[in-house]
């Protein structure tokens, strides 16, 4: 068992109750005990700091993103220890091959990212929703990440680019 103490920060709980200062025991990557004189493997010192539960980011965009930055930067160095992403309804799974450049223009539009550098970064290893998720899993992020679907891509991959944008899915479609 290896634990850590976070030793006299200002321990804000989440609760809503006022910030106490205390240590807290850090056992096995959980939280085992907070209080006053507490001793662990290892200690860091927090004194002036706060101590806070990660923070939840639920609008983000960091769809392609995740690919070349697996920290997620900015967001991980805000306390920031959960994203959402496939905001706005944008995402970018799923996608078939051929509508790979419509993807990336959509986020040109939405991020005001190059897209010849969107379709660098990304490693298309994907065409569904789940296979994006796989692909995600399998290079790993520093953060929590979940994410939408995002709409845009969804009528594109079943609507097809010519119709996606101009008329309503059919019964068919949505189904």
């Amino acid at each position: 068992m290896t634990s850590i103490v976070i030793r006299g920060g200002r321990v804000v709980d989440g609760t809503g109750a006022p910030a106490v200062e205390a240590d807290v025991l850090v056992r096995d990557g959980r939280i085992a005990e907070i209080g006053p004189g507490l001793r662990g493997d290892r200690e860091l010192d927090a004194a002036g700091a706060v101590v806070a539960p990660g923070f939840v980011d639920i609008h983000t965009h960091y769809d392609a993103q995740v690919f070349w930055d697996p920290a997620l930067s900015p967001s991980c160095y805000h306390g920031v220890t959960t994203v959402v992403a496939g905001n706005c309804g944008f995402s970018i799974a799923p996608t078939r091959e051929k509508d790979r450049e419509t993807i990336a223009l959509t986020l040109e539009k939405v991020e005001d990212m190059d897209p010849a550098s969107l379709m660098a970064g990304i490693p298309w290893d994907f065409e569904t929703f789940p296979e994006y998720l796989a692909s995600v899993e399998r290079r790993g992020t520093l953060l929590n990440y979940a994410a939408y679907v995002g709409h845009t891509a969804l009528r594109l991959f079943h609507m097809g680019p010519d119709a996606a944008y101009e008329r309503a899915a059919t019964e068919t479609e949505l189904a």
